[in-house]
């Protein structure tokens, strides 16, 4: 059986802990991966591939940030819509969140 998770009821700061766990998570391994890159390129290039790197690793954080901000504001938005009962308003919630995914690409 599973438990329903509920963000309107306990203790804010362990709920927010719980909602915010996974992003932070994805942001962890986003930097690891960074690190793994330059510690990998430092050892077999020069400085120039070092940083390189280093560039790349922080455009791809500065996109996956960009990406989970756009993610949650429309899930945001997507749950007042449910939770007011406005399927109109969640369906073009729902349309504008995968057209600006699409538009990133």
């Amino acid at each position: 059986m599973t438990q329903e998770f509920s963000l309107t009821e306990g203790k804010i700061s362990t709920t927010l802990l719980r909602f915010a766990l996974p992003f932070l998570l994805a942001s962890f391994l986003q930097a690891l991966y960074g690190a793994a890159d330059l510690y990998v390129v430092g050892r077999f290039d020069t400085a120039a591939g070092v940083s390189a790197v280093a560039i790349g690793s922080q455009v791809m954080q500065t996109i996956t940030g960009i990406i989970l901000g756009i993610s949650t504001g429309g899930t945001v938005l997507l749950g007042r819509c449910i939770g007011e009962a406005n399927p109109r308003g969640a369906a073009k919630a729902v349309g504008t969140i995968a057209s600006s995914f699409c538009f990133l690409q």
